[in-house]
């Protein structure tokens, strides 16, 4: 098992780690783009899994419960654009007939649709 450590990070520097280090998260997920435009906002911090599905992450340094819906809105936009994301990002190979994921993170929590 791989030792952590706790570290105090705005959420600009937890978004650089996960673009700098997504291998960690799980094996076999690929960055593909960050602050992408997106209904509403921009999205944190987009990957593809191994099964070239896409990921969704939502980043926030403070808890709060109302910013969950903010992933889960972002979830539903990428999930109802995912055959432009595939042409978008066509050399990643996205398959837009995966089930896309949200990967939300929340200061000292974490949820995964």
């Amino acid at each position: 098992m791989k030792s952590y450590k706790k570290t105090d990070v705005s959420e600009a520097g937890l978004e650089d780690l996960i673009r700098q280090h997504f291998g960690q998260i799980e094996d076999g997920l690929v960055y593909v783009d960050h602050q992408k435009a997106a209904a509403g906002g921009r999205l944190d911090v987009l990957l593809v899994d191994s099964g070239k599905s896409l990921v969704v992450a939502e980043l926030k340094i403070v808890q709060d419960d109302g910013m969950l819906l903010q992933g889960v809105d972002y979830y539903d936009y990428v999930s109802s654009h995912v055959e432009a994301f595939a042409r978008l990002y066509k050399p990643h190979g996205i398959d837009p007939t995966q089930q896309v994921s949200c990967l939300a993170d929340f200061g000292q929590w974490s949820c995964l649709v």
